[in-house]
């Protein structure tokens, strides 16, 4: 039996979060408190831009049983939609501003969140494009 002493510690597994926001001790460091909003403001962009097919998901799901079956299509475009806002490389971006700006306690955001929408919207006509091409 090993000493109390001679035990190894544990290895932790990195959290999915330090790969965007960073670890604790070092200069890209976000707090979780920021990290929440950040993803907060990233999803009411979403929210905002993806309205007409969450509505339409919405109402295709309206008094079906299996409406995640019936509705599948639907529910596909409105998280495709949402993720052109909601994705890593905006929340990365958005982080690395907020840690340029000095980590302020009420930052202006709409110096944090320029061009997500507009890249959003990008993305979003490179993939019609791309399906009507097919």
């Amino acid at each position: 039996m090993e000493a109390a002493g001679n035990a190894q510690p544990i290895a932790r597994p990195t959290p999915w979060w330090e790969s965007i926001f960073g670890a604790g001790d070092d200069k890209t460091y976000v707090s979780p408190h920021a990290r929440n909003k950040i993803v907060l403001k990233l999803s009411k962009i979403g929210e905002a831009k993806c309205q007409p097919q969450i509505e339409a998901f919405n109402q295709c799901c309206r008094g079906k049983n299996f409406a995640q079956l019936m509705c599948k299509g639907k529910y596909d475009a409105s998280q495709e939609c949402m993720h052109r806002y909601m994705n890593d490389d905006n929340a990365e971006l958005v982080a690395k501003r907020w840690v340029e700006l000095g980590r302020p306690h009420k930052p202006d955001w709409s110096v944090l969140l320029a061009g997500i929408e507009e890249a959003g919207d990008r993305k979003g006509a490179e993939a019609a494009a791309k399906a009507s091409a097919a």
